[in-house]
């Protein structure tokens, strides 16, 4: 079987891009029929000019099949243009939609999606692997059409010539596609490699940009170069094995056909002395005709093997392209799910016998059963690699629970829209992302309607309009790439107004103060005891400045809540609590209160000032 069921459903996938054009293939389809009839034809006259100059040596014939040849040149030219347009339209209009298709699949994916997938992989495969399938869509499809429609012309033309030169013809023909077959199938695993080893080029770059500075404060730059330098041989090996390939089927194709023609004149010949002298121009006219008839197959032949290039690099991107856009979402509104209401939502979150692991790695949550009420301030507390950032993760359905359900007002978040969850839960992560736009864009991400009243009131709330003053754009001030422009504290002070900008109902600070200094932590606590006020606040930390804020301590444990009280309750319980404090939390409280008391006002300084 030349063609596999998965193959062929990767073409039926492909070919489905262009069902919305079907006028642009139908104009294409006539262009190419139209094409190969001129085409054909051409050789066809000049067969006929030279039995005519044989038999009648009339000069006035000759100079009319000379009109009818150019004006059927003139209209294949034409139709070869329409045919050629029309591919590149046809495949610019359905590269669009796959990139627009690719893009939306990344977005949509879950975050165990982006877990298991490189960065740069994906970027490779939304461009690097897209650009390959237009290749072949805008130059290849057209080059496709007008051989295979030529080759099947000059085979039913030949047929009307001479049957036994179509027998000719009709033997060498299946040579050709075998060797052409053999062709495709010796490449197509270098051309998969070759496209898997791209995305690991973009891999490796995308990571040392991203880490330049962790590369040079370790002066790896030796030992990236090597690796980066290890990827690229192994995607030049790809190509140069290809090109092996290539190198030795090409003239192998060439040589096929001219062996073809050779044949066909050597037939000729035959007839031609075996014939009478009264069909003696028609033989010669015939073997004219099919000579030049085979001889057309020469170019489309000896192109063959670049239309194969770019079909199977084609392929091979879009096979790593349907990867991503066929991949399974593994977070999605269930059938019916329900609308959370901005206006109604109370805040009441409810762990129920929740379990959560990565895939194999065993369990991270083991059991957790909790309730959070509207407007309670509970802090997350524990060592790395407790579960206290998964467990928070949960709420917004980055993660779906493995076992047990997540419910906010009594419904689970499972039977909710993501968007109307995700819009009522507010997260300031630890790892701070800006994008390369100004500092108001920044803050209005989530809101992009925001008045500018709303982005300074957010703005003076985390503690962003103080530095902002102090550039010359204020606003306007463009922020680099990742907030490179910055420093720790302020990108996430505006990450912080970023989300009190669309006012939540749920908020969750993960270690989201830091990176900022003491001063600045207290001044922004203070800021933040009105936002909290009514709000759901989870707090993960490990600052028992930040604690300040919370009524309420989890301390997990292994994935376990370990201790839940006040902070009152859990030092008077002599536990994992208080061991934590006053090993580490305790020296914290008392550099605090150091800062907090240097920012009450100097009561001798107020005095004189009175």
């Amino acid at each position: 079987m030349l063609i596999k069921k998965g193959q062929f459903d990767r073409y039926l996938k492909l070919a489905a891009y262009g069902k919305r054009y079907w006028p642009t293939v139908t104009l294409m389809l006539t262009s190419v029929v139209f094409l190969t009839l001129f085409r054909v034809l051409v050789p066809v006259l000049t067969g006929n000019a030279v039995t005519d100059i044989l038999a009648s040596n009339s000069l006035q014939l000759v100079l009319m099949i000379s009109v009818e040849i150019v004006g059927l040149s003139a209209l294949a030219a034409v139709c070869q243009f329409v045919l050629g347009y029309g591919g590149q339209y046809l495949g610019q209009k359905i590269i669009y939609d796959m990139r627009n298709k690719i893009f939306a699949a990344i977005q949509a994916q879950s975050f165990s999606f982006h877990d298991k997938n490189q960065t740069g992989q994906l970027m490779a495969r939304a461009t690097g692997d897209v650009e390959a399938v237009r290749r072949f869509l805008s130059f290849g499809s057209a080059q496709l059409l007008g051989n295979v429609f030529l080759m099947g012309g000059v085979l039913v033309t030949l047929l009307f010539l001479s049957a036994e030169l179509t027998l000719v013809v009709a033997i060498i023909l299946p040579i050709l596609i075998y060797i052409s077959w053999r062709f495709s199938q010796t490449q197509a695993p270098f051309w998969k490699k070759s496209r898997e080893d791209y995305g690991e080029i973009n891999s490796v770059l995308q990571e040392n940009i991203s880490g330049m500075k962790i590369v040079r404060s370790f002066s790896t730059e030796k030992r990236e170069i090597e690796r980066f330098e290890e990827k690229n041989q192994a995607y030049r090996d790809d190509l140069v094995g290809a090109a092996v390939i290539r190198s030795f089927y090409t003239p192998l194709l060439t040589l096929v056909v001219s062996l073809a023609i050779g044949a066909i004149y050597l037939l000729g010949g035959f007839e031609s002395s075996a014939a009478s002298t009264a069909s003696l121009e028609v033989v010669v006219g015939n073997v004219v005709a099919a000579g030049l008839l085979v001889g057309q197959l020469s170019g489309p032949v000896r192109f063959l093997g670049q239309l194969i290039l770019l079909f199977q690099n084609g392929m091979a991107g879009f096979e790593r392209v349907v990867e991503i856009t066929d991949a399974a979402v593994e977070i999605t509104d269930r059938p019916n799910s329900a609308e959370l209401d901005h206006e109604s939502v109370k805040g009441d979150i409810v762990f129920e016998n929740v379990e959560f692991g990565y895939g194999k790695d065993g369990l991270i949550i083991r059991g957790v059963n909790l309730e959070i009420k509207p407007g309670e301030i509970v802090a997350f507390l524990g060592t790395s690699g407790s579960g206290k950032t998964t467990l928070a993760n949960l709420v917004p359905r980055f993660y779906d629970v493995t076992s047990g359900r997540v419910m906010i007002d009594g419904v689970d978040i499972r039977d909710l829209k993501l968007r109307s969850l995700r819009s009522n839960v507010g997260i300031v992560s630890q790892d701070i992302f800006l994008f390369s736009a100004t500092i108001r864009d920044n803050i209005k991400y989530g809101k992009p309607d925001a008045s500018e009243e709303l982005v300074i009131a957010a703005a003076r709330i985390a503690k962003v309009h103080e530095f902002v003053d102090r550039f010359p754009d204020r606003y306007d001030t463009l922020v680099g790439e990742r907030g490179v422009t910055l420093s720790g504290g302020q990108k996430q002070r505006i990450a912080i107004a970023r989300t009190l900008i669309t006012d939540p109902k749920i908020l969750i600070l993960d270690d989201s103060l830091s990176s900022v200094d003491v001063e600045t932590e207290f001044a922004i606590q203070d800021a933040l005891k009105a936002v909290v006020v009514g709000r759901t606040t989870v707090i993960i930390t490990q600052r028992l400045s930040t604690l300040r804020l919370a009524k309420r301590i989890l301390v997990f444990q292994n994935g376990m809540i370990a201790e839940d009280g006040t902070h009152e309750t859990l030092i008077a319980k002599n536990g994992a609590y208080a061991r934590l404090y006053h090993s580490q939390l305790a020296p914290q409280e008392q550099m605090g209160s150091i800062v907090a008391s240097s920012l009450q006002p100097d009561p001798i300084i107020e005095s004189k000032r009175k």
